[in-house]
């Protein structure tokens, strides 16, 4: 995790744009130290409130279930490079069940769909570089991403990720009447 977040904050300029956003997921462990890092990046805006997915299912960490509560909830940094807006407000919060079809840290598409609309139009580059399920690139071209691109270590997450991505491009022509 530090190593990804240190090589992201390093090749800053490689990796994304002049104007641009990033969402990036992260334990509330690590809440001041990852605000602290990304807040100390010239041209780098940290919103002070992070995005919440609450699952609504009560699925999550029980660290230590004689002194405190499950985790159920998972938050990401809203982060803007270059004054970049946001193309649709939405709440910092949004309720679904946790899945698992793919890779043990899936986001539902709902919930990346949601807080991804704040973020993506016609003219969007998406990179996930740490894709897993690739639900990321699912739900940016269903909000009409421009290009999507996801990196992913394991090759057995990789090629399922890929399959997923598939379907749903399948799926999408068919439902806008394209032959397949």
């Amino acid at each position: 995790f530090w190593q990804l977040t240190d090589h992201l904050i390093k090749n800053i300029d490689k990796v994304l744009y002049r104007s641009a956003h990033i969402m990036f997921w992260y334990s509330m462990n690590f809440y001041e130290e990852i605000h602290k890092r990304f807040a100390a990046v010239p041209d780098l805006v940290v919103d002070p409130f992070p995005l919440i997915w609450h699952k609504s299912d009560n699925k999550g960490l029980l660290p230590d279930p004689e002194r405190g509560p499950r985790r159920i909830y998972e938050t990401a940094l809203l982060i803007s490079r270059g004054g970049r807006k946001i193309v649709q407000a939405t709440g910092n919060l949004y309720s679904a069940p946790t899945t698992k079809e793919i890779h043990l840290s899936e986001k539902p598409e709902s919930v990346l769909r949601y807080f991804m609309k704040m973020l993506v139009d016609e003219h969007t580059e998406l990179l996930d570089p740490t894709c897993g399920s690739g639900t990321a690139l699912r739900a940016g071209e269903a909000l009409g991403a421009h290009r999507v691109l996801g990196l992913e270590l394991d090759p057995a997450f990789a090629e399922d990720a890929k399959a997923a991505l598939d379907r749903s491009r399948k799926l999408q022509n068919l439902s806008a009447g394209k032959k397949v």
